[in-house]
């Protein structure tokens, strides 16, 4: 049985440093995520995926997952 009293005054909770490693942690691999169904998407339909598309998809995922990232930051705040 636990029997931990933890109230919320004496909780810790994650430091902005770690939050903020965490956040870019996530955007990368978020952005380098995308790049790699795309490619797959391109290769199932015979596209030529070019360095181009890289560059677009990695910086579309990476706006996607900053997007994700400060609404949820925000909805915690408020």
């Amino acid at each position: 049985m636990h029997t931990h009293n933890v109230n919320s005054k004496t909780a810790t909770t994650t430091p902005p440093e770690r939050w903020v490693a965490k956040s870019i942690s996530h955007i990368f691999a978020r952005a380098s995520y995308n790049v790699a169904c795309m490619e797959e998407a391109h290769a199932h339909y015979g596209e030529k995926f070019t360095r181009w598309d890289a560059y677009v998809y990695f910086v579309q995922g990476a706006v996607e997952a900053l997007v994700t990232v400060i609404h949820k930051s925000f909805s915690r705040h408020v």
